[in-house]
């Protein structure tokens, strides 16, 4: 079975039609799961910020969200297909077009110096490791007045979490804490085409409070075990630059290995026919 999400509504289906729907294999492009979905709907609803920043706008799904429970929303995205086609639905949101690495630590000193009450941030733009870092890094700037909540979106993606965990974290005295399995990821399957063995999505949470820390910043990784053993599963396993496991010196033994490993995973084929020769001359 595909994977499926639920609409933009966050509403569980309630009538058969709606189920068959669900399961139709079609969704709204909005490339959270189900429990991201509800996990964000669920802390806007309670929260209620009155000023909030999305980085990376997409096709609007949860800048929707967004839109409904915030009294203002800034909206930052590089391609200007958002605040074309988006302006006219959400009237309190404020596209900003440009590279987020311009465009928020201008915003932002902007919210700073007037005073707005920013409540929520959620990043999801630049998927890279030196992206996701950037735009951490230009929030913390930020020295909030109120609780300050900033969403990080595919924290369980090994380039994402890299640059979450390298942020700048300690540099802010009101940044209490960070857990990097707020809501946990997901490890992509063969059914869902060309990413098979990557893995994605998952929530990031950091706690930015009025009140300065004494200490250092709390930073948790509440499912680091199963990220863990995602890894080794996983595309990444074999990037020595990151990767601890594979980080050792190699010896020959290892090498051949790490060989096998190779050609049995993407060259099955090939692996088969070696192997048999292989066993044949031997």
């Amino acid at each position: 079975m595909a994977f499926q999400f639920l609409d933009r509504a966050i509403r569980l289906p309630s009538t058969n039609t709606e189920i068959v729907q669900r399961l139709s294999g079609v969704h709204d492009e909005w490339m959270m799961t189900d429990a991201e979905r509800a996990t964000v709907h669920s802390m806007l609803s309670t929260l209620k910020p009155q000023v909030a920043i999305e980085v990376g706008v997409y096709r609007a799904g949860s800048l929707a969200i967004l839109a409904a429970q915030c009294q203002k929303v800034y909206a930052l995205d590089i391609d200007p297909f958002c605040a074309a086609t988006y302006a006219s639905r959400f009237p309190n949101v404020e596209f900003i077009t440009g590279p987020s690495q311009n465009t928020l630590p201008k915003l932002i000193d902007r919210i700073q110096n007037s005073g707005e009450p920013l409540g929520f941030v959620l990043i999801d733009a630049n998927h890279s490791e030196e992206g996701v870092r950037c735009d951490l890094d230009n929030v913390l700037r930020y020295m909030p007045q109120r609780p300050l909540y900033i969403v990080m979106h595919d924290s369980f993606n090994p380039g994402c979490r890299r640059g979450i965990k390298t942020a700048i974290w300690s540099s802010n005295p009101h940044v209490h804490m960070v857990e990097l399995d707020f809501v946990v990821g997901r490890f992509v399957m063969q059914e869902e085409g060309n990413r098979y063995r990557q893995m994605w999505c998952g929530l990031a949470l950091g706690v930015l409070l009025p009140e300065k820390r004494t200490g250092d910043v709390i930073m948790r990784e509440n499912e680091s075990l199963m990220y863990r053993t995602a890894l080794q599963h996983s595309v990444y396993r074999f990037h020595k630059w990151w990767n601890p496991v594979y980080s050792l010196p190699l010896t020959a033994a290892r090498m051949r290995r790490t060989a096998g490993r190779l050609l049995r995973t993407h060259a099955p084929k090939l692996f088969d026919a070696m192997k048999a020769r292989h066993n044949k001359s031997s």
